[in-house]
């Protein structure tokens, strides 16, 4: 048996003693730790890019335009994901957005017009719709690739 000290403020001890009253009549089948990054990368590719699009579309305040999908494809085409191949297309693209479940997915015009603002390498993107200037808006963006990297190669 193991014994657990708990130090908060009373209000969240309460909480914990009624939970504690609660998982009395519980009984532990299995504790699984979550994958660990070498797991993780032992993934196929496309395992992990799923993952990854999946996740990002999740987290809530990182996607906050549907247009952020292209900077998603920008990171895919300008092959910053090693073992996956650029899309053909922006619909291609889109025709995977929906075979792995994502909804209210962007027009092609959407996307197209948002990656076609992109100019030099990440992480230094500059953005033409812009106007040239550092903006927060901008690191957002490049914010929401890093996300999406690190998802890919770290799973989380």
């Amino acid at each position: 048996m193991r014994k657990i000290t708990i130090v908060g403020p009373d209000d969240k001890v309460a909480l914990v003693k009624e939970l504690v009253k609660a998982i009395l009549g519980m009984e532990i089948v299995e504790v699984k730790d979550m994958d660990s990054i070498e797991e993780f990368q032992r993934k196929s590719p496309m395992e992990r890019l799923d993952f990854a699009i999946r996740r990002v579309d999740s987290e809530e305040g990182l996607l906050v335009n549907r247009y952020d999908f292209a900077w998603l494809y920008a990171a895919i085409q300008y092959e910053l994901l090693k073992g996956i191949k650029a899309f053909y297309s922006v619909e291609s693209f889109r025709q995977y957005l929906i075979i792995i479940g994502i909804k209210n997915i962007p027009s092609n015009s959407s996307i197209t017009g948002k990656y076609s603002c992109l100019q030099c390498k990440y992480p230094n993107w500059k953005f033409t719709d812009k106007r040239g200037r550092c903006t927060t808006e901008e690191q957002r963006r490049i914010n929401v690739v890093k996300r999406f990297l690190s998802l890919y190669y770290k799973g989380k």
